[in-house]
C-alpha cells in the first residue's frame, strides 16, 4: 500500500492512497477529535499510477475542501485513515508542541509494548506502530512521508531494510531483553496462539507463525525434557521464529535468512547507529534516555514489567543445551553490548595512579 498527503493549505488538502489490489476501489476514513465525520471514495486520477500499472484506473486520489467539509481549515484535529486497514494516512498537528523528530522504535519482542507507543506516538504528528502488520511496502511508504516532520513509528522490523533511513533524519530506540527470556516469551505466545486468536499478530504474522504455533501446541511449559523435545525436533521453519531473533533482526533482510556467528558483528554495528539502546534489566535508564531524547515526561512511562511465569520458564530453558545452541548468536551479541554499556570507572587521582612517586616531607 501506498499513500501520502500532497498538501495542507487549511481549507484544501490533497492526497493518495494505492491499495495493494490492482483492481481495489480504496475509500478514506475522515474524522476528528469529536468522532467520524465520513468514508469518502477516492475519486482523483493519478495518471502515473495508470502508467506505472500500479492501478487498473488510477482513482487513488483524494481531495478535501470546504465543498466537502465547510469548516474544515477550523477541524485542528482532522484525521484521515485508510477505511479498510484502519492505516493512519495523515493528520493535523493534535498538540502545540509535537516532538519535532522522525523516531523509530524497533520492536525485538513478539509482545509488542504497546501501551509505551500510545504514550510517545501522541506527541507526534504522524504514529504507526506495529508496523510490521502492514507489510515491508507500506512500512517504506511510511519512512518516505517528506512532508511532515513529526513521526513516530514503531514495529519488528528486518532492520538492514531501512538503514538507509539512519542517514536521512531518523533516530532509532529500542529496548532489548535477556535472549532466554524473549525465547520463553516466543514459546508462551505460540502456545496459545495455536488455541485462540492473538489481536497483536497482522495477517503475515499469522502466517509466519502458524507452523511453530502448532509444533508447540503441546509443549508442557513446566517440563524441561517436553521443551526439550519440543526444540530438538523443531523442524526450519520453526526455527526460523526461534533462532536467535535479535540478530536476525539487525543482520538479516529476509525472514528465512539463516544467521552465524559473523552476523554478530554486523548486528552490533548497526546497533551502534542508534539514538537510544537499554535493556528491560534497566527500565530507568531507558525512561530516561527516550524522555531526553524527545523531550517529554519521562514520569508516567508505561513498561511492561516482567512475568514471574516467563522468568520460571526461561530459568528451565537456561539449562538446556539445545536452548543454547539455537541462541548462541543472540548470547554473543547480548554479552558484547552488555559489556560496551557498563559504566566505565572514572580515572584515579594521579596519587593513586603514582603510589611510588617521590613526596616531599
Amino acid at each position: 500500500m501506498l499513500f501520502n498527503l500532497e498538501y495542507d493549505r487549511g481549507n484544501v488538502l490533497e492526497g493518495y492512497l494505492i491499495p495493494d489490489g490492482f483492481s481495489d476501489k480504496p475509500q478514506i476514513r475522515v474524522s476528528d477529535a469529536d468522532g467520524d465525520l465520513m468514508v469518502l471514495p477516492c475519486n482523483q486520477v493519478k495518471q502515473a499510477v495508470i502508467d506505472s500499472g500500479r492501478h487498473e484506473d488510477g482513482l487513488v486520489g483524494f481531495k478535501l475542501d470546504t465543498t466537502v467539509i465547510p469548516d474544515l481549515a477550523k477541524r485542528t484535529s482532522l484525521m484521515i485513515h485508510d477505511a479498510k486497514s484502519g492505516l493512519l494516512i495523515y493528520r493535523r498537528p493534535q498538540t502545540p508542541n509535537i516532538v519535532p523528530l522522525k523516531v523509530l522504535r524497533l520492536e525485538t519482542q513478539l509482545l509488542p509494548m504497546v501501551k509505551f507507543d500510545y504514550h510517545c506516538g501522541r506527541h507526534f504528528q504522524y504514529e504507526l506502530s506495529s508496523v510490521e502488520r502492514f507489510g515491508h511496502e507500506t512500512a517504506l511508504q511510511a519512512f518516505h512521508l517528506n512532508a511532515i516532520r513529526s513521526i513516530y513509528i514503531s514495529g519488528r522490523l528486518l532492520m538492514r531494510n531501512y538503514e538507509e533511513f539512519l542517514d536521512k533524519g531518523f533516530k532509532v530506540i529500542v529496548l532489548l531483553t535477556d535472549p532466554y527470556y524473549e525465547l520463553a516469551l516466543r514459546i508462551f505466545l505460540l502456545k496459545r496462539m495455536a488455541k485462540t486468536q492473538i489481536s497483536f499478530f497482522g495477517d503475515r504474522d499469522k502466517i509466519i507463525l502458524a507452523p511453530a504455533a502448532e509444533h508447540l501446541a503441546e509443549v508442557n511449559l513446566e517440563s524441561e525434557a517436553s521443551l526439550k523435545m519440543a526444540l530438538k525436533k523443531a523442524p526450519q521453519n520453526v526455527r526460523n521464529v526461534l533462532v536467535s531473533p535479535i540478530t536476525r533482526q539487525l543482520a538479516t533482510t529476509i525472514p528465512e535468512q539463516t544467521v552465524t556467528r559473523s552476523d554478530v558483528a554486523t548486528a552490533i554495528d548497526l546497533l551502534s547507529r542508534f539514538a537510544v539502546v537499554g535493556f528491560d534489566t534497566d527500565s530507568f535508564y531507558f525512561q530516561q534516555a527516550v524522555g531526553e531524547l524527545l523531550g517529554i515526561s519521562v514520569d508516567d512511562f508505561p513498561l511492561t514489567p516482567r512475568h514471574s511465569a516467563l522468568e520460571n520458564i526461561a530459568t528451565r530453558l537456561r539449562s538446556l543445551h539445545i536452548a543454547e545452541l539455537m541462541l548462541e548468536e543472540d548470547l554473543i551479541f547480548d554479552h558484547y553490548v552488555r559489556e560496551a554499556m557498563k559504566p566505565k570507572a572514572p580515572d584515579l587521582p594521579q596519587t593513586i595512579k603514582n603510589p611510588h612517586a617521590k613526596t616531599s616531607h
